[in-house]
């Protein structure tokens, strides 16, 4: 008995892959523009006028001197904008206005700056269509004490704030904006802690997280020891006058329970205190 196959034909393929092009829309695959920098170097052409091909680097002051035309303005540009501007100023020497073709031969020293808790932070390279996520990438990732949900984009003076950690997780994805040269990405640290002692395996200070509750700071300090009193932990907890608030904590019960008590939830600055268990 033979097996029974489906093979899609050609003609069938080609359907298919037509109305796959008319579900995904065009702004699925756009990426922005390449704007020249300072240091790029233009291979400018004139249709029909061999003589004024030229390769031009862009000048400190992000111009460039074209012939005809003279010194203008080429960073910031596309090169669709500029072939425009060129074409505009050219078309008070010829008759009829040129056709004018810009192409980026070589990017220049163009750099973007990314600093705080990533791998390694400084300059980085400028390379086209580079977004944020992918710049943090670059610089050796984010760190484990890094504030994902707050990272700072500075651009032209101005600041922007990012949560890295929604793009992780697939979400607000038009968060992943273009980075532009010279902009600056700070990746700032987690600056909160909290303390676990006694009887775990591994206590010591421990970066807060928020929303992190005594089960979940337990886990990080990788559990109790064989010694562990289970049932008497405590949160110490520092208040605004300087006294101190003792809260009790069953973790057997927590286990058993599906919804987390409110007195469960950390406070930056709280130490949990494992005691050993009586014999």
């Amino acid at each position: 008995m033979r097996d029974h196959k489906v093979f899609l034909s050609i003609p069938g393929m080609c359907l298919l892959l037509f109305l796959w092009a008319l579900l995904v829309p065009d702004s699925a695959f756009a990426t922005p523009s390449y704007k020249i920098g300072v240091g790029d170097t233009l291979s400018i052409l004139v249709w029909n006028e061999p003589q004024l091909t030229r390769d031009l680097s862009v000048l400190p002051d992000g111009s460039v001197s074209v012939p005809l035309v003279g010194r203008i303005l080429a960073a910031g540009y596309t090169t669709e904008e500029l072939e425009r501007r060129i074409s505009g100023r050219m078309k008070a020497v010829f008759k009829k206005r040129p056709t004018v073709a810009v192409t980026v031969r070589s990017i220049g020293n163009n750099i973007f700056y990314i600093m705080g808790a990533v791998g390694h932070p400084g300059t980085v390279s400028f390379t086209h269509n580079i977004r944020i996520l992918q710049a943090i990438i670059l610089a050796g990732g984010a760190s484990s004490y890094a504030k994902t949900k707050a990272i700072i984009l500075i651009r032209h003076n101005k600041a922007r704030v990012i949560s890295i950690e929604d793009l992780e997780k697939g979400k607000n994805l038009k968060a992943n904006i273009p980075v532009e040269p010279e902009d600056t990405i700070i990746v700032p640290a987690k600056t909160d802690q909290i303390f676990i002692l006694g009887e775990v395996a591994a206590p010591g200070p421990y970066f807060y997280e928020d929303g992190m509750t005594v089960m979940k700071a337990l886990i990080g300090a990788r559990g109790f020891t064989q010694f562990a009193s289970a049932g008497s932990v405590k949160i110490v907890r520092e208040k605004l006058d300087g006294t101190k608030k003792i809260i009790p904590i069953d973790v057997n019960r927590i286990e058993s329970e599906k919804r987390v008590h409110s007195k469960e939830f950390l406070k930056p600055g709280d130490t949990i205190f494992v005691p050993q268990r009586l014999f």
